[in-house]
C-alpha cells in the first residue's frame, strides 16, 4: 500500500488538512482542505453513503451564488418529491 492510500487520499491528492464536519438529525458532512497537482480543492465526504467530491475554487463560487431555493429543489428532488 503506497504512503498517500494509506493516509486515506484520493488519486490526484499531494496533502490534506485534518477532517471536520457538520451534521444534524438528517444528514452529516465531513470535510477538509486539500491539495493536489493542479492547485487546492475541499473534499466533501458522506459516511453515511461513501460518497466524496473535490470542488475546486470555481465551483465553490458557483455554489456560493445560487440562491437558497436552488438547493430546496436539490433537497426535494434527492427525497423523491420534486413533482
Amino acid at each position: 500500500m503506497s504512503d498517500k492510500a494509506s493516509q486515506g487520499l484520493p488519486a490526484g491528492v499531494v496533502r490534506a488538512d485534518e477532517w471536520t464536519g457538520l451534521g444534524n438529525e438528517f444528514a452529516g458532512v465531513q470535510f477538509r482542505k486539500v491539495w493536489t497537482r493542479n492547485g487546492e480543492r475541499l473534499e466533501l465526504y458522506v459516511p453515511r453513503t461513501g460518497s466524496r467530491i473535490l470542488l475546486d475554487p470555481m465551483a465553490l463560487e458557483v455554489l456560493a451564488d445560487q440562491e437558497p431555493a436552488f438547493f430546496t429543489g436539490l433537497i426535494a428532488t434527492r427525497l423523491g418529491s420534486h413533482d
